[in-house]
């Protein structure tokens, strides 16, 4: 098994970042937000460092299968060294010098072509494609929901190391430092704030992704396709859970270690009833 590291220093700081970033947050969650509401151990406590603690696990071993799950094109050769496969509806990479099947495209980062190519994530430095696109929602799904959770106690928090909602709270989360130049509040403020800020935007961010990718699941499109009016292989809703997350169907969501057999091997797939006639 191959890790697939970030190939550019941009990529190794996100990624860095997002690894180190996480560490920072669980602890910073369990070990400081969370024990200012509770003075002992009790049976939320437990629960909450339990879940966020699952959470932390899904997470970061979806990025672990995301980055160890080759995802490329590897063209077949027969015995004579002669690459054959089927060439109607596939099409030429000029990069690659090879023929390339349906929904793959080539990216200049990973420099290959990537079998249904969604999009490459800054985070992990590699693609999301047909082998590993499942990791990536399932690590969008519980993101959103660990910062959803966090936002909840962060925001309660900050309520009450600030006095309460006034006319200033939402300029001073989006602007931190404007508050602490002109002495509305400590340092200890401001980094709990940019902390606060920070979160609120990368739950944003995870939502958001979260919400385009069922969508995308809904219309049975990758990126490129919604982006370009395709819908030559929507086939419905429960046709892309298969797709994207194999036998195993939504159930695979529960743990990237869940066994799900994909259709296929992302060098075909199923067409439109009323498509297949113009083809």
């Amino acid at each position: 098994m191959v890790v697939h590291l970030p190939q550019n220093n941009k990529e190794f700081l996100y990624f860095t970042f997002f690894w180190l970033g996480g560490v920072f947050t669980l602890i910073y969650e369990c070990y400081f937000i969370l024990w200012s509401y509770h003075s002992k151990w009790n049976s939320t406590v437990v629960i909450l460092n339990a879940m966020a603690f699952y959470l932390a696990f899904i997470i970061y071993s979806c990025m672990y299968k995301m980055i160890s799950t080759d995802i490329a094109f590897k063209p077949q050769a027969d015995n004579s060294g002669v690459k054959r496969f089927p060439l109607e509806g596939w099409k030429y990479c000029e990069i690659c010098q090879n023929d390339a099947p349906p929904r793959s495209h080539h990216c200049k980062i990973c420099n290959e072509c990537i079998l249904k190519r969604d999009h490459h994530c800054w985070f992990s430095g590699y693609c999301v494609g047909f082998h590993n696109h499942r990791y990536f929602i399932c690590l969008v799904l519980h993101a959103s929901v660990a910062g959803l959770i966090a936002n909840v106690y962060n925001w309660e928090y900050v309520m009450a190391v600030k006095g309460g909602f006034t006319w200033t709270t939402l300029p001073s989360l989006l602007g931190p430092h404007v508050g602490l130049v002109f002495g509305y509040y400590t340092t200890q403020e401001f980094i709990i704030t940019v902390i606060t800020s920070v979160g609120f935007m990368f739950t944003l961010l995870f939502v958001s992704l979260l919400v385009l990718h069922i969508r995308q699941m809904v219309q049975g499109q990758v990126q490129f396709e919604m982006k370009k009016g395709i819908t030559l292989y929507s086939m419905g809703f429960n046709n892309s859970v298969v797709e994207i997350f194999g036998s195993a169907g939504l159930w695979a969501l529960l743990c990237p270690f869940v066994k799900s057999t994909l259709p296929g091997d992302g060098t075909w797939f199923l067409l439109r009833d009323e498509e297949k006639k113009i083809l």
